[in-house]
């Protein structure tokens, strides 16, 4: 006779765990759904999309029997810290780019700089780059744009 417990349920505002990410679709959302999707106790962990200018939602769903919420709540926003103190998100507006060409190889020169691990530069204004912070700073990513000829407004 097998007394089974049903699943429990949080919710964060996922800001509040990633404060440093750009959108939901940055890297460190899935760094952070697999690293909390893998902790005991864990049966489900997924994002609940940003919907009419309320933020992502990170829904995870546990078995209070195994982790409690508290303890669950705290390994969420640690592990959160953890991710946001070693990747770095900049982004940057620039004065629009005549050349879509230039934006293109713009971004394929910063995917190739030592600690950038993803970059993109749009034609229309938007600079955005994630980057390693035990491998790279961010002024240094400014320097890195400006000898490429790309100016950053500040």
């Amino acid at each position: 006779n097998s007394t089974e417990t049903m699943p429990t349920v949080m919710q964060i505002d996922l800001p509040d765990v990633l404060p440093d990410v750009p959108d939901s679709e940055d890297p460190c959302v899935r760094r952070l759904l697999a690293s909390v999707g893998e902790r005991e106790g864990v049966l489900r962990a997924h994002l609940i999309p940003a919907a009419s200018g309320e933020p992502a939602i990170l829904c995870v769903h546990f078995d209070p029997e195994e982790i409690d919420r508290s303890h669950l709540r705290e390994v969420i926003l640690t592990t959160g810290t953890r991710l946001c103190e070693q990747f770095g998100h900049a982004t940057w507006t620039t004065p629009p780019l005549a050349n879509p060409r230039k934006a293109e190889t713009a971004s394929e020169k910063l995917r190739g700089v030592r600690g950038v691990i993803a970059a993109e530069v749009d034609p229309d204004r938007r600079v955005r780059v994630e980057y390693d912070r035990e491998r790279i700073q961010k002024a240094e990513l400014r320097g890195v744009l400006a000898l490429m000829g790309v100016h950053l407004d500040d």
